[in-house]
């Protein structure tokens, strides 16, 4: 996948830096500190994107100089350092700093050795001539970094227009007041964002009613710029899916409420659900080394086995409204060959940065699907300690079904082995999924399933590192996504496809 250059980065961490932290420094030497990294943050932009030529230019007049001061020298028999600046060409910033470097050594050598020995040059006209030369290396020397000061940022890349603002407080009430049946009595008390995750924007809010009783509420909003428009990641989409969950009563999970989609003021669709007692064990990256208590991870087995169980008829307005009713018909083997189908012509279609490893892992999916005659079930995608909420020793909630697609069991369980092998053994889990209901596991074509998973991963994700880089998208959080999710899932997958 094509490398985000460090400029990017460092736009990103600047805007961060400007919004998300300095504003909440309180004191006064960390509000200093702030201003100070901002303003070496912007340095470093400079450096990468506008400084090399003026510096190059730098450079060239050293090199003149320091041509100059040699000839002085050698006309008027005074001993100088030999020449030590490397020569050649350079462009990058980087390379061209350490000749500048190199240069501004040799011409302070030059010119102290000249300067000590004033007394040596012949004649009136030399002596004018040093004082010229030594006016031209203070100049020389106070030129760039002031310039440096004043050369202007880049602009970031025009990101396109959104049809609204972010959500808020008053828009949430207002969007509740259209579709509660207190009307304008209803009032929005609480609106905050909740840390984490990446397909989505999830908020906790508070509302109170025509009686005053107030109630806890967690609201899901896509990203103006999403990294997948595709499926269950789309809000409306997801929406629809979840109540046809809930109305099937196997899991505890939130009420899905209400639904906005394109509402005014806005810059994307939303939904209100109902909140859940507990919280989650874990987040993503920190669940290999976190401790979660032996009876979550079975509960989790018994929870996804309950989930493998529903009868797809339960999902059969959805279906028709946002999938493909065949899969109520077709095989496990049918549903990935159309899947992995799809999510090809997806990324070929949906202008992805380029990926030769995506390229790589859909033809290697495409001519080893395994053969599986069974029916397919729903399938949550992400059921992994990071999307359950637990409560007093047992799990209260199965959170995030975005990922969600008809397939086959092995893929839930494929997906979350890397994790939960390091808090029981494997096949313990595995067997505790079928005693509680789950179908028998065909274990031998998990890697199939991991490197289906991990692959839609990797085109979600590229996608979410072109908006970084396009600027569409100025969230430090995809830099996480860039250095340590999509490299996470590319080892896991062609591990997978190398067990072949």
């Amino acid at each position: 996948m094509k490398i985000t250059e460090t400029a990017d980065y460092l736009r990103v961490a600047q805007h961060t830096l400007e919004t998300k932290i300095a504003p909440e420094m309180t004191s006064s030497d960390g509000q200093a500190a702030a201003a100070i990294l901002g303003r070496v943050l912007a340095e470093l932009r400079r450096r990468e994107e506008v400084s090399a030529p003026p510096l190059a230019a730098s450079v060239a007049v050293a090199r003149q100089l320091a041509e100059k001061l040699r000839a002085l020298a050698a006309d008027n028999g005074i001993a100088v350092p030999p020449l030590s600046a490397p020569a050649g060409e350079a462009s990058d910033f980087s390379s061209l700093a350490r000749q500048h470097a190199a240069l501004t050594e040799e011409i302070e050598a030059l010119s102290s050795a000249l300067a000590n020995g004033r007394e040596k040059l012949r004649d009136e006209a030399a002596q004018n001539r040093l004082s010229a030369l030594l006016l031209e290396v203070g100049q020389w020397d106070e030129a760039f970094p002031s310039a440096q000061r004043t050369i202007a940022l880049p602009a970031a890349p025009e990101a396109p227009p959104l049809p609204g603002a972010p959500l808020t407080q008053d828009l949430l009430q207002a969007f509740l007041r259209s579709v509660h049946p207190d009307g304008d009595k209803v009032e929005v008390v609480e609106f905050k964002p909740i840390p984490g995750g990446f397909g989505k924007q999830t908020s906790r809010a508070t509302y109170r009613d025509r009686s005053g009783a107030e109630h806890l509420v967690i609201v899901r909003k896509s990203d103006p710029t999403p990294m997948a428009r595709k499926g269950a990641f789309l809000v409306d989409y997801e929406f629809h899916l979840l109540r046809d969950v809930y109305k099937a009563g196997i899991l505890p999970m939130a009420e899905p409420l209400w639904l906005a989609k394109d509402f005014p003021g806005v810059d994307a669709d939303f939904y209100v659900m109902s909140a859940l007692p507990g919280a989650v064990p874990s987040s993503f990256l920190g669940a290999a080394s976190a401790t979660i208590p032996e009876e979550i991870v079975l509960d989790m087995a018994e929870k996804m086995a309950r989930l493998h169980q529903m009868e797809l008829s339960h999902l059969s307005d959805y279906l028709a409204a946002y999938d493909n009713p065949a899969v109520l018909t077709d095989t496990i083997e049918g549903c990935y060959r159309r899947l992995i189908a799809e999510w090809k012509d997806y990324y070929e279609q949906n202008n992805h940065l380029p990926s030769p490893f995506v390229v790589y892992l859909l033809d290697w999916l495409a001519r080893n699907v395994p053969a599986n005659h069974a029916k397919p079930v729903l399938v949550h995608g992400d059921f992994n300690v990071h999307n359950v909420l637990v409560d007093n020793g047992r799990i209260t909630g199965v959170l995030d079904w975005e990922c969600s697609n008809i397939g086959a069991p092995e893929q839930d369980l494929a997906y979350i082995r890397p994790i939960i092998s390091q808090h029981i053994d494997w096949d313990r889990f595995i067997d505790h999924y079928e005693a509680s209901g789950g179908r028998k596991i065909d274990r031998g074509a998990m890697d199939f399933y991991m490197a289906f998973a991990a692959m839609r991963l990797c085109v979600i994700f590229n996608k979410g590192v072109k908006n970084l880089q396009d600027g569409v998208n100025d969230d430090i959080r995809y830099g996480i996504i860039d250095l340590d999710l999509t490299p996470e899932f590319m080892k896991q997958a062609l591990a997978c496809t190398l067990s072949k």
